[in-house]
């Protein structure tokens, strides 16, 4: 078996993880394959290392073909580069810098499929997310920093522990992309480091990890004027209340909310500027009519009473007296109409009118009689 000639352009007294990989390469990398890079790391530049394939499987415990999979994925990665032997053995390993392509535009983040909750498991009521904006305002153009932006960032405004924090709170390092939109919340939506700490805490307390959703409720914050974290404390503990009246009269348990039917609950209350007993109203209506607990059903109703100017109870019994007294105005009309339709004339005979009477002759009945008499008189 050959010895790989390895070798890197790195330090040799440090095993250096560049921050380009952890922010960009390290996500899409399975943990086998994490290894074997970090393995290559540590023995670059020490041409005395008898490093070779077999030596790496036996110490990883794996193939050598595992090996060699694992290699052909960083070299398709572009992080190194394969020498390989005329007997097609690998002869040479050269770790390339890391260049992570910050300067290309990040794409958007992929909106995944909710995740069914645990519907086994009892779980609290999910509080409606206080600011949580329209499609409009969450697809919010966010600006491209570069490395320098973040850099200054973490050295002089404690970024540096907020990102620490955050990862501690998503269970996952940070990537360009998670860096890049915490900077927009601190530059573009003057958040404080505070504030957007207690932000990530308040999303995935309850359930909602998503770096584009916490976005749209970052943005909604923003919007409502939020600037400290007693601001949004007092702003979110409405919405919690709403919230849970909702489920209550929809009957929900055991699930949280999705992020469809938290935009509804956001559009009565902001948009329509309905009352929390206005809108549970609604909810208890539709679940006698439809008999589920349909968000777009009970949406018609308060779009129907936010057109009638619906603004408290009364009004809604009021329109419910006068939907009654028409109904019974229509009932009446239908009747008279029906009435007036019906043909004049006799009545209807009864089957003792339709009875064929018979008529009888009775002189003549008495002259037949006498005239049998007499006959049976002479015999």
């Amino acid at each position: 078996m050959n010895t790989i000639q390895l070798h890197t352009n790195m330090p040799r007294n440090i095993t250096m993880i560049p921050n380009e990989f952890l922010d960009h390469y390290m996500s899409g990398a399975n943990g086998e394959f994490l290894k074997i890079y970090l393995y290559l790391l540590r023995w670059a530049g020490f041409p005395e290392a008898n490093i070779t394939t077999a030596s790496i499987a036996d110490f990883f415990n794996m193939t050598e073909n595992d090996i060699k999979r694992a290699l052909r994925f960083w070299e398709h990665e572009g992080l190194l580069q394969i020498g390989w032997d005329p007997d097609g053995n690998i002869s040479a390993i050269c770790l390339r810098p890391v260049n992570a392509p910050y300067d290309q535009a990040i794409p958007p983040e992929a909106e995944p499929t909710e995740i069914a909750p645990d519907t086994q498991k009892q779980m609290p009521p999910t509080p409606a997310f206080a600011g949580n904006p329209s499609s409009e305002n969450s697809s919010r153009q966010i600006p491209s920093y570069s490395m320098e932006n973040i850099q200054d960032f973490m050295n002089n405004d404690h970024g540096d522990e907020l990102f620490i924090v955050i990862q501690e709170y998503t269970g996952k390092p940070l990537n360009q992309t998670d860096m890049n939109t915490i900077l927009f919340f601190y530059q573009e939506l003057g958040m404080s480091v505070d504030l957007i700490e207690h932000l990530f805490e308040y999303c995935i307390s309850n359930g909602h990890r998503r770096m584009n959703y916490i976005q749209a409720v970052a943005i909604g914050w923003a919007e409502a004027g939020i600037r400290t974290v007693e601001d949004a404390k007092t702003y979110c503990a409405s919405f919690n209340q709403l919230n849970t009246a909702v489920m209550n009269a929809f009957g929900i348990k055991n699930r949280y909310l999705s992020e469809d039917e938290l935009l509804f609950i956001r559009r009565w209350n902001k948009e329509f500027h309905f009352s929390q007993e206005i809108i549970t109203e609604a909810c208890r209506r539709t679940i006698i009519t439809a008999g589920s607990a349909s968000f777009k059903y009970a949406n018609s109703i308060l779009e129907r009473w936010k057109d009638q100017q619906v603004k408290t109870l009364e009004d809604v019994r009021r329109l419910d007296e006068a939907f009654e007294k028409n109904k019974a105005q229509r009932a009446a009309k239908q009747q008279e109409n029906k009435a007036a339709k019906a043909p004049a004339g006799k009545k209807p005979a009864s089957r003792f009118h339709n009875f064929n009477q018979r008529s009888y002759d009775y002189g003549e009945m008495e002259m037949e009689f006498v005239k049998k008499l007499h006959s049976r008189s002479q015999k």
